[in-house]
């Protein structure tokens, strides 16, 4: 049996002592004598998974898929020059706005606050929403004054959702079209759509559905993502899951 799994850093093992043994998708594969393939990292976008699926890989040389969905406020670009190590930028480039970014999103909708507005410290409640609009570009490794304009005048809540939406319906037609079975997961905590597991239920809009199970901030490390326990607990859902699908 062998499984194809992607997603961003929660599914690389970001944080994790050894990744490669310790993350969820290893414990999975351990469990079902399975070989994995597990072509997540840190950073990834939605765009990136679907690029994987579609272009990268041949899903029908898989048994079962596993992607993680991320927050869908990321996406990815081409440099123009083939993949070098040894240039920079070369292939594709991952573009991940700040954690907090997806929050503030959501906040400004409930405010009323516009991102052309957050150039004044006088728009907003705290200093720290202030903070986020102005290091809005500290994680783009290149072009930052063009996507920080990109995240501040383009973008909105209707414009992620629908891309979400998009990604999610194109990943599970695929994956039914070539006759593999998948299981859809999610670490964004606003999403309005049905996955078939909620990695990240922390964010207590999600607490009130019961059938979400949740990872407790002490199965998570400084940075946000699973422990060593936290991709047990995941690997055990999953798992459950799995039985359920094959």
């Amino acid at each position: 049996m062998k499984i194809y799994f992607d997603g961003c850093s929660w599914t690389c093992g970001e944080e994790l002592e050894n990744r490669e043994e310790q993350r969820y998708s290893r414990l999975i594969a351990n469990d079902l004598g399975a070989k994995e393939r597990n072509f997540s990292t840190s950073g990834a976008s939605n765009d990136r998974m679907v690029r994987n699926l579609m272009v990268e890989n041949d899903i029908e040389k898989y048994d079962l898929a596993v992607i993680q969905m991320t927050f869908p406020a990321r996406t990815e670009y081409y440099s123009g020059v083939e993949y070098d190590k040894d240039v920079h930028p070369s292939g594709w480039i991952n573009v991940n706005p700040k954690y907090k970014f997806s929050y503030f999103l959501h906040l400004r909708k409930a405010i009323g606050v516009k991102w052309a507005d957050m150039s004044t410290k006088d728009s907003l409640s705290k200093p720290e929403e202030h903070e986020v609009y102005k290091n809005l570009h500290e994680k783009f490794h290149y072009d930052k004054r063009f996507w920080k304009e990109y995240y501040k005048v383009v973008t909105t809540e209707k414009f992620f959702n629908t891309k979400e939406n998009i990604h999610k319906q194109t990943i599970e037609n695929y994956c039914k079209i070539k006759g593999v079975p998948l299981i859809l997961c999610s670490i964004n905590s606003w999403t309005k759509l049905n996955f078939d597991y909620m990695m990240n239920t922390t964010h207590p809009s999600k607490r009130k559905d019961l059938n979400k199970p949740i990872l407790d901030r002490n199965l998570v490390h400084r940075y946000g993502h699973p422990t060593k326990e936290g991709h047990r607990m995941i690997a055990d859902h999953l798992m459950g899951i799995i039985r359920k699908k094959i």
